[in-house]
């Protein structure tokens, strides 16, 4: 119930995978959860025994919580400057390398082993040249003396009904998670000022966590700091008891410094992406301009959309498009009988069901000192020596543009495989132009917009991205 949605994703992806070595080592409790996650992809058994002879070698006693706080620790070094901006621009590379967000941390051990190993998986650099393979999914694997977590909220498994029933149900399942989430946090956080733990025979906070709860320390001193928020917001706290996640409203306690700026804010993030919202709070530098540019956007939305929706139709005229209105499976979405995209503008509630995003901007990047463990910065200074993009050709050159990331408002993703898109298809005189072409994850791009869900209409300087019965506009 601690775990946040990257965590959760992680354990899937652990417990879908081939790793037999590596899970048999977490449940002896040979090797930590939080490590186990960051093991590479599919491996052989020799190469899984190997990373963990190699990780159990590395292991060593850390204090955890408040008290490490003042304790340098020898084997981490501060970067400023240039070597800051190289370790930086490292971690860039190797999150667009693996093609998924990965912690600071996490980044630095991959460039680290792969310094250590001298060379980078072909693979990793032939996605820029040709599209992976479709995955193989395989059945989840529960350890069988763990009960299902979700049983004890929403009772005994029944297959839904429908997709809607399905949705109704996690919605359910998420909202008392987070409200459970919330009332761990105060208990935890009276637990440890009032030093309770000592009256159940445990001299640590940390001991009584790992003991008593089964729980990640990190897990629970992050837990307890969001409790320790919550109290000294009762705003927000009273947004997460009507349904606010917790991760959204942790978002907003970053940026907001007052009870009138949290109020502004959370008007503000109901119209904001959960995605975008995350990335407005990692830079508190700029938090005032965006949050009046968010304010801008958000009053001329409703008139992009409604521009939008004139566009499209008239884009889906079916005297003008006699010659594609069959089966073109090419042109999906843009056939006469295709389903209908964005919200009901007519609806009473329509502003409610449109949301906007900024465009990414390279000045939200961090510019202050660096904090990495030693070796980190030779393996950066190797790994942008060593690799080499491949030069892309013709539209494809819009993928460095693009920073190789997702259009999208609500993935933004970045990987090597994006693919580029034409906004007008050519066969409907759409051109090669840089204003005709966007970058689009395989998912996006191929389950979305060729699949009929989601539609990109250009309209002034904005994008308006146009789903079943909402839309949203990048500006």
């Amino acid at each position: 119930m601690c775990w946040n949605p990257s965590w959760q994703r992680r354990l899937a992806r652990l417990l879908r995978s081939d790793l037999d070595l590596i899970k048999a080592a977490v449940s002896a409790h040979v090797v930590p959860l939080t490590r186990a996650l960051d093991a590479p992809g599919k491996v052989s058994p020799a190469e899984q025994r190997h990373w963990i002879e190699r990780l159990v070698a590395q292991v060593e006693p850390r204090t955890v919580g408040p008290g490490a706080a003042g304790k340098r620790d020898e084997r981490c070094e501060r970067l400023a400057g240039a070597a800051a901006d190289t370790v930086r621009r490292g971690r860039r590379l190797t999150r667009l390398l693996v093609g998924r967000r990965l912690p600071d941390r996490a980044a630095d051990r991959q460039m680290r082993a792969w310094h250590e190993q001298g060379a980078i998986p072909s693979d990793l650099i032939a996605q820029a040249r040709s599209p992976r393979p479709k995955p193989d999914p395989s059945d989840a694997s529960w350890p069988a003396g763990v009960d299902d977590p979700a049983t004890v909220l929403l009772g005994p498994w029944s297959d839904p009904v429908d997709l809607e029933d399905a949705l109704e149900r996690a919605d359910a399942l998420m909202a008392t998670r987070n409200k459970r989430r919330l009332a761990l946090g105060r208990v935890l956080d009276r637990i440890a000022r009032c030093w309770n733990f000592l009256d159940w025979g445990f001299e640590r906070f940390a001991d009584w966590v790992e003991q008593d709860l089964d729980m990640s320390v990190r897990s629970a001193y992050r837990v307890r700091a969001e409790g320790r928020e919550f109290d000294a917001r009762p705003d927000l706290a009273r947004a997460v008891d009507q349904g606010l996640p917790t991760e959204r409203a942790t978002a907003i306690a970053r940026l907001a410094d007052s009870t009138e700026d949290t109020l502004r804010w959370l008007t503000v993030a109901a119209h904001l992406p959960t995605r975008e919202l995350m990335r407005a709070s990692c830079n508190r530098k700029h938090r005032v301009a965006r949050r009046d540019r968010y304010e801008a956007l958000i009053q001329d939305a409703p008139a992009l959309v409604r521009r939008a929706l004139e566009q499209r139709r008239q884009r889906l005229d079916p005297d003008r498009l006699t010659e594609t209105a069959a089966d073109s499976t090419g042109l999906a979405g843009w056939t006469a009988n295709t389903t209908p995209l964005g919200p009901d503008m007519d609806s009473p509630d329509a502003d409610r069901n449109i949301r906007v995003a900024l465009r990414a901007s390279v000045d939200e990047a961090s510019r202050g000192p660096v904090l990495v463990e030693r070796g980190v910065l030779d393996a950066a200074r190797w790994l942008l020596e060593t690799v080499e993009i491949p030069a892309a050709r013709g539209i494809g050159r819009i993928r460095e543009r693009a920073d190789h990331t997702c259009a999208n408002p609500e993935c933004r993703h970045r990987s090597l495989r994006v693919q580029v898109h034409h906004v007008i298809p050519r066969a409907l005189g759409g051109t090669d132009d840089a204003d005709n072409l966007r970058c689009l994850c395989p998912s996006c791009h191929l389950r979305l917009v060729h699949g009929g869900f989601m539609a990109i209409e250009p309209v002034g300087d904005a994008d308006v991205f146009l789903y079943p019965g909402r839309a949203v506009v990048v500006r």
